[in-house]
């Protein structure tokens, strides 16, 4: 990904913000764009938006089925999963059907390239390398994230997420909401 402070052309005035690139967030951000939002992803480091874990692993037993309804709605995690995939392998496939899973093991470095180029060609989409350190509110709700270099307005949603083991530490908190 570009390694300036901002993706070019962004404007400071966003219907969502999304603060984290990791799973989630780049799902957030890609699905409200795709509906038309005007959408910020903000990140502290553009190399680690789509960065997987150290078992590159998508679905299994527990995580396949939501791995399928993401696919199914669009989303990105199936689509480079597919482009990435070195090994695709069905769980538990003697067992019956409840228990199995279908799981995919990725490159991680070419799913977290595969995951950013998708983003930065997504139309309405800006990525943005900024640390996010507040929560902007009015009297109606949330308005929009300050960042160190300048303050995002959200006209319609306000969205940060997590990942499952994110804590203030790591100043990945989850919080979505809707603005009045």
């Amino acid at each position: 990904m570009n390694n300036g402070s901002y993706i070019p052309n962004f404007s400071e005035s966003f219907d969502v913000v999304v603060i984290g690139g990791g799973h989630a967030g780049a799902e957030a951000a890609w699905a409200s764009a795709q509906l038309g939002a005007r959408v910020a992803l903000v990140t502290l480091s553009m190399d680690t938006v789509g960065q997987m874990a150290c078992n590159p692993a998508i679905g299994g037993v527990g995580k396949g089925h939501i791995v399928r309804e993401i696919d199914a709605m669009g989303g990105l995690m199936g689509l480079a999963a597919d482009a990435t995939g070195i090994q695709f392998r069905m769980l538990n496939a003697s067992k019956g059907p409840a228990v199995r899973g279908p799981r995919c093991q990725s490159d991680r470095h070419d799913y977290a390239k595969w995951i950013q180029n998708a983003l930065e060609n997504c139309p309405n989409l800006s990525v943005i390398e900024a640390e996010a350190t507040d929560i902007l509110t009015e009297q109606v709700g949330l308005a929009g994230v300050r960042i160190i270099q300048k303050n995002l307005t959200a006209e319609g949603d306000c969205a940060t997420s997590n990942t499952a083991e994110g804590d203030c530490a790591t100043r990945k908190r989850c919080l979505v909401a809707r603005l009045s």
